[in-house]
């Protein structure tokens, strides 16, 4: 099935096919996919589709984005004001696309990241949960966002917090 343009109505009765695809492939225009029932797709759209999106609708069925889940730090928001803004001064220096929650921000699991994170004494976790990039964050890749918690993603249990503060002086 080619899908050079998305639907302009969607019936929600209608069951729900997932595609399941990897973020990088999101930030795509163009992509082949197989959906959960075993239909190929061709995807040749002008911009990228996100999680949750519905990019067909069939007589019987609607094919509906899904991105996978993938290693994430999850770093929960500091208390004070101090740490918010180191934790959004070193994140902001390493130019990455970030996801920010209500209770957290989750950025690409990356060794030397990992590494630094835990250098710098920032307490995070390692997870595995849908990576939703912010639009506006380097490297996200697409010009939109949706705003919803469909709590697809779980944690591990593999903590390195480090909630000691550090005073420094310059």
């Amino acid at each position: 099935m080619l899908i050079q343009e998305l639907p302009s109505e969607v019936d929600e009765s209608l069951p729900a096919v997932a595609v399941r695809l990897d973020r990088h492939t999101l930030q795509k225009r163009r992509w082949r996919a197989v959906a959960g029932d075993g239909t190929e797709l061709a995807i040749d759209l002008g911009q990228p589709v996100a999680h949750g999106d519905t990019i067909a609708v069939g007589a019987e069925a609607r094919y509906v984005v899904e991105q996978e889940p993938e290693a994430v730090l999850v770093l929960p928001l500091p208390e004070g004001p101090d740490e918010a803004a180191r934790l959004g001064w070193f994140l902001g220096n390493q130019h990455l696309p970030v996801e920010v929650r209500s209770d957290c921000i989750l950025v690409e699991e990356i060794p030397t990241l990992a590494e630094a994170i835990h250098r710098h004494h920032i307490a995070h976790r390692h997870g595995h949960e849908v990576f939703l990039a912010d639009p506006h964050s380097r490297a996200a890749g697409h010009g939109h966002h949706h705003h919803s918690d469909h709590g697809h993603g779980h944690s591990h249990d593999h903590d390195h917090d480090h909630d000691h503060a550090h005073a420094h002086s310059h």
